[in-house]
């Protein structure tokens, strides 16, 4: 945690979302709010939890270092989940009252030109019905993503202030 004393030079994005209200939909917001207690306090490090991803998070985007994107994947994923990196969509007739991680990605570039590194985690949820919590299966796998995110903040944190 260290390499993230100077606030000046880092400005990392973690932006967890989906539905709380869908049972494991609400991964990402889960996954956020774990690791506002271990990264919360620390300058240059934003980490929110969202219902959805609108087009006004641009305008915060528009100076990031770094953003991860977190939310739950439907379908089955090696090892219950995935990090891989994205790139901005330049196809904006997908932007509307809310957004792709690609797309908004997009639009920041298109409206700053500019766009930080970005990377998607996908954890793998099995019930997505009306409810909250998560099930047992997602919440293992949501803690196992909220491990490994926690490890490459660390490990990224060095390129990102360069």
């Amino acid at each position: 945690m260290n390499s993230f004393q100077n606030a000046e030079t880092v400005n990392l994005w973690i932006i967890g979302y989906g539905n709380k209200h869908r049972r494991d939909d609400g991964i990402g917001q889960h996954v956020a709010d774990r690791l506002k207690r271990s990264f919360g306090g620390i300058g240059g490090i934003n980490i929110v939890s969202l219902h959805q991803l609108g087009p006004e998070l641009a305008d915060d985007l528009r100076e990031a270092t770094g953003v991860i994107f977190i939310d739950a994947a439907q379908g089955p994923l090696p090892g219950g989940c995935s990090f891989r990196e994205i790139r901005p969509v330049s196809d904006m007739h997908r932007i509307v009252h809310s957004l792709t991680a690609d797309a908004l990605l997009g639009l920041t570039k298109l409206i700053y030109d500019r766009c930080p590194p970005a990377w998607m985690v996908s954890v793998e949820g099995s019930d997505f019905g009306f409810g909250e919590g998560l099930s047992e299966a997602a919440a293992d796998r949501a803690n196992r993503a909220t491990g490994e995110i926690a490890r490459v903040i660390h490990i990224r944190s060095k390129s990102w202030m360069e």
